[in-house]
């Protein structure tokens, strides 16, 4: 008897102390209602705070791997054509380390369907996809 109060007594301590599963996703699912944030209001400077140094991108105009800065340069280009005016989240996924997000992204002049993935890189969420198409 003794025994099994000295397990359950570790188990509860552990499940105490311990960081869970479910405040993980949710730090994750902050940082990716920023940047869902950061593509409705165009503030590229503030979405590039999640680019990794290397970033697969596909714009309507452009598709390849390009640096943060070169990102940068190509999404203010396509968000001064495309003012954002609502977007629309239709599924996200995860694992432990990475986030996809699916959505549409509604413009005045267009409507495009918007993707993104993040994953962990040293305990902080890149953006390691971007599509906007």
């Amino acid at each position: 008897m003794r025994f099994f109060k000295k397990i359950l007594i570790i188990f509860a301590l552990a499940t105490i102390f311990m960081p869970s599963a479910n405040a993980q996703v949710a730090q994750v699912d902050t940082i990716v209602e920023r940047i869902i944030g950061t593509l409705q209001t165009t503030n590229i400077d503030s979405l590039s705070i999640y680019f990794n140094h290397r970033i697969e991108l596909s714009l309507p105009d452009f598709s390849g791997i390009s640096s943060s800065k070169h990102s940068q340069l190509l999404l203010s280009d396509f968000f001064k054509k495309n003012q954002p005016t609502s977007f629309n989240v239709i599924s996200r996924s995860h694992d432990s380390d990475s986030f996809f997000v699916i959505g549409t992204m509604f413009c005045e002049s267009a409507n495009y369907r918007v993707s993104f993935l993040t994953k962990k890189q040293h305990n902080q969420q890149f953006i390691y996809q971007l599509s906007i198409e």
